[in-house]
C-alpha cells in the first residue's frame, strides 16, 4: 500500500513555485481557445513538477486537487491475487480453463436459407425451469466485495437435473458467466435468459455459460429471448462458439464456430419499464447444434473467452521472464471498485542515459473498457507478444519509445460477465472526464497517468 509523504530538502521551493504557477492556470477564466494552450502549458508544468524530485522513489499525484508524493510501489508488490466480487454474486468453486489452438481461417460463416424457424416464447409458464440462479442484487447498487463472491451456500440456483433425465444441466456461476434462467419448452429446446449488466436493466449481449449431460447426435435448438441489439452478426452470418473438454483433452481442439438454422430477430412481445412505461425492444437469437460426445462437458459462447484471471496468469508470465525483465516492467496502476488491481505494463529500453529516455515520446495503449469485446483482450495480448519479443522492430520501438499498456481497464466486469458497464452500473468509455476518483478509478487514474 503506497504512503502519501510530505515534501522536503532542497526540491521545496522549486516544487512550491511550479506548484503556484499550475494553480495560476485555473485561477482565470478561460474560453474554448485558450484551453489548448493551458492543456498543454498544464502538462508542461506537471512534468517539471515531477522531474524536481529529483528521485524515482516519488511519484506526484492529485488528491482532491492538490499535489501529494507517494511512495512508488516496488515490483514485489504486484500481485495476482483471486478476484474478487460483489458480495451477493453466487460463484462456484470450479476452475475454468481453456486450451489455446488454432481455430480454421476463416472461420466459417452460416449461410442462412431463407427458412430459419422464429420460435414463439413459452415462457416459465409452458416449459420446465432446469436452471436459475438469483443474480438480482440486494442492493441497488454496489456496496462490498470478497474474494469468492457471497459466502452464503448455492442454494437459490435451482436444477433439476437427474442422472438418468436426458435434461441439459446448465451453468454459469463462474468467472465472465452470465446466464440467468434456462427453461425447458421441448424435449431438445430451450429459452435462455441472461443476466443483464450488474446494477442496471440493460445491456444484454454477452453469453458464456456451461451445459452438460449432452447426448450425442441429437439436434438442440437454444433461444436467447432477452438480447438488447437492434442489430446483430448474427444476421450476417456469425455463429455462437462451442468447446468441447473431451475434444480439448483427445484432440487438441479448442473454441470452434458451430450451429445451423440461426436467426437473430425481434421479439414480438415488449417489456415495460416500470420508470417510465417506454417499451424496451428485445430481440431473439435462435440456433441449433449437436454435440459431439455424449455426456461431455462443453461451454456455450458469444465471442472467445478471456477473462481476468487468464490476464493474470499472462502478467504472471512475462513478469517471471528474464529475458524481458530488462525492458518490461509490471505495475498496479490502482485498484477497481470491487478491489481488483488495474495493471498497467511499461515497456521501453534502458537506453544509454537517463536523458534519452526521458525524451522518448510516450505511447498509451489501453483495452477491454467494455467487458464483452473479448477480442480487444486477445489483441492486446497479441500486440505485447510482438513488442516483448525478439524481432527488429520490436527493439526499434523499445529503443524510440516508452510504452504504457494497461490491458484491462474493466476488470470488474470482465469477471461478473457483464457485457458493457463497471459496477457502478455505467459505461466507463463515457466517464473519462469524470471527477469521481473513488466511482471511477481505473478510468481516473488511466487519465492522470497520461497527463
Amino acid at each position: 500500500m503506497t504512503e502519501a509523504v510530505r515534501p522536503s530538502g532542497p526540491a521545496v521551493p522549486s516544487i512550491r513555485s511550479l506548484w503556484n504557477a499550475y494553480k495560476a492556470l485555473d485561477a482565470g477564466a478561460s474560453n474554448s481557445e485558450e484551453d489548448e494552450d493551458k492543456l498543454a502549458r498544464r502538462r508542461q508544468l506537471w512534468m517539471n513538477l515531477s522531474e524536481s524530485l529529483g528521485t524515482r522513489q516519488l511519484l506526484l499525484n492529485l488528491q482532491s486537487g492538490r499535489p501529494v508524493l507517494i511512495l512508488r510501489p516496488p515490483p514485489d508488490l504486484v500481485n495476482f491475487s483471486r478476484p474478487r466480487w460483489p458480495i451477493e454474486c453466487e460463484v462456484i468453486s470450479d476452475i475454468i480453463q481453456h486450451i489455446e489452438w488454432e481455430p480454421p481461417d476463416p472461420e466459417p460463416f452460416y449461410k442462412p436459407s431463407g427458412h430459419e424457424l422464429t420460435p414463439i416464447p413459452s415462457g416459465d409458464e409452458r416449459g420446465k425451469m432446469v436452471y436459475c440462479t438469483d443474480f438480482a442484487p440486494k442492493h441497488l447498487y454496489f456496496t462490498c466485495s470478497c474474494v469468492g463472491g457471497s459466502r452464503d451456500s448455492t442454494r437459490s440456483t435451482t436444477t433439476l437435473v437427474k442422472p438418468s433425465d436426458v435434461t441439459l444441466e446448465f451453468e454459469s456461476r463462474f468467472e465472465s458467466g452470465n446466464l440467468q434462467k434456462a427453461v425447458q419448452v421441448g424435449d431438445y429446446d430451450y429459452e435462455l435468459t441472461l443476466r443483464t449488466d450488474m446494477y442496471t436493466e440493460k445491456h444484454t449481449q454477452w453469453f458464456y455459460f456451461r451445459v452438460r449431460n449432452m447426448k450425442a447426435g441429437v439436434t438442440y435448438r437454444f433461444t436467447i429471448t432477452n438480447l438488447m441489439k437492434r442489430s446483430s452478426l448474427y444476421s450476417q452470418g456469425m455463429r455462437p462458439l462451442l468447446y468441447s473438454e473431451r475434444a480439448a483433452k483427445e484432440n487438441r481442439v479448442g473454441w470452434q464456430r458451430t450451429g445451423s438454422d440461426i436467426r437473430y430477430y425481434r421479439k414480438c412481445s415488449q417489456n415495460i419499464a416500470e420508470k417510465n412505461d417506454a417499451a424496451i425492444s428485445l430481440y431473439s437469437l435462435t440456433w441449433t447444434l449437436q454435440f459431439p460426445y455424449d455426456s461431455d462437458t462443453c461451454y456455450l459462447a458469444h465471442c472467445y473467452p478471456y477473462t481476468y484471471s487468464r490476464l493474470q496468469r499472462y502478467l504472471k508470465q512475462i513478469s517471471s521472464n528474464p529475458a524481458v525483465a530488462s525492458y518490461c516492467k509490471v505495475w498496479i496502476l490502482c485498484q477497481s471498485l470491487a478491489g481488483n488491481a488495474v495493471y498497467v505494463i511499461t515497456i521501453t529500453s534502458r537506453g544509454t542515459s537517463q536523458g534519452d529516455v526521458r525524451n522518448r515520446k510516450a505511447v498509451v495503449v489501453t483495452a477491454r473498457v467494455h467487458p464483452g469485446e473479448t477480442n480487444g483482450s486477445w489483441m492486446m495480448e497479441g500486440f505485447l507478444d510482438f513488442l516483448l519479443g525478439d524481432s527488429d522492430d520490436a527493439k526499434v520501438l523499445r529503443d524510440n519509445f516508452i510504452f504504457k499498456v494497461v490491458p484491462m481497464l474493466n476488470p470488474d466486469g470482465v469477471v461478473v460477465g457483464n457485457y458493457r458497464c463497471s459496477l457502478t452500473g455505467r459505461d466507463l468509455n463515457r466517464n473519462y472526464k469524470t471527477l469521481l476518483k473513488d466511482s471511477f478509478p481505473c478510468v481516473w487514474h488511466t487519465r492522470n497517468m497520461v497527463e
